[in-house]
């Protein structure tokens, strides 16, 4: 098991700066579906549509799902509009 702390931008601001959640593994899909679970636990199940659109950033590097983290931090960011 491993703990990862997810750094919050945009809309998940709400939540705090940050919060952790545990996972099996170190890939994305696994902290997107832990983060889903933290969302329905912080009664917050709204933030999961905003979930769906997001992507995890390692530093600078925006993540697929299918990618493995290589730290312990990520941050999670919203969609946003405007250009």
């Amino acid at each position: 098991m491993t703990t990862i702390t997810v750094h919050c931008l945009g809309a998940f601001r709400t939540l705090g700066n940050s919060f952790v959640v545990d996972v099996d593994d170190v890939s994305v899909a696994s902290i997107r579906a832990a983060v889903s679970s933290s969302f329905v636990a912080m009664e917050r199940p709204d933030l999961n549509t905003v979930l769906t659109r997001s992507v995890f950033a390692e530093g600078d590097e925006l993540l697929k799902d299918h990618a493995t983290i290589s730290g312990i931090e990520v941050s999670l960011l919203p969609p946003v509009a405007g250009g």
